[in-house]
């Protein structure tokens, strides 16, 4: 497990502050997962798209990749893009998910802004998308990585 996760300064105050509660990472290796993997594996229910159905597979155990960054309950610290340590967080959620699938919800959670910051809704993605992309470059939005989702709350020290 690592011992830290590292944010942009202007992510990192968003943390400090209690506004940011997500962040997604790259996985690396990617899992290769397919439908029809999860069906051999009988790990497939309709009515799901894909980036639901290897999260339910992987919370059963049946896509064998960790978390490198935690559990739920695991206390990391904040760090500054130097690797700087600046506050604590706590794990509340781990899962993975395609980068495309992420809602407008957790688009905020990720900025650390509001719903209604975000007027029209289609300017929140357009965020998001530009924000990635500044971060992990063009092709990393292009190829909809799988990502791991670490929700958390700050830990008051």
């Amino acid at each position: 497990m690592k011992d830290r996760i590292k944010f942009n300064d202007a992510m990192l105050a968003a943390v400090i502050d209690g506004r940011k509660t997500q962040t997604r990472r790259p996985i690396v290796p990617q899992p290769k997962v397919t439908e029809e993997e999860l069906r051999k594996l009988g790990a497939w229910q309709e009515d799901y798209s894909l980036s639901e159905q290897v999260c339910a597979a992987w919370r059963h155990g049946f896509v064998d990749v960790d978390c490198p960054y935690g559990e739920i309950g695991d206390i990391i610290s904040a760090a500054d893009k130097d690797g700087n340590i600046k506050g604590k967080i706590e794990i509340t959620d781990v899962w993975l998910q395609q980068l495309h699938a992420t809602t407008l919800g957790d688009i905020c959670k990720e900025i650390g802004c509001g719903l209604y910051d975000f007027i029209p809704v289609t300017y929140g993605f357009q965020v998001w998308e530009d924000t990635w992309r500044s971060i992990y470059g063009e092709e990393s939005w292009n190829n909809n990585p799988w990502v791991w989702v670490i929700e958390f709350k700050k830990v008051k020290l």
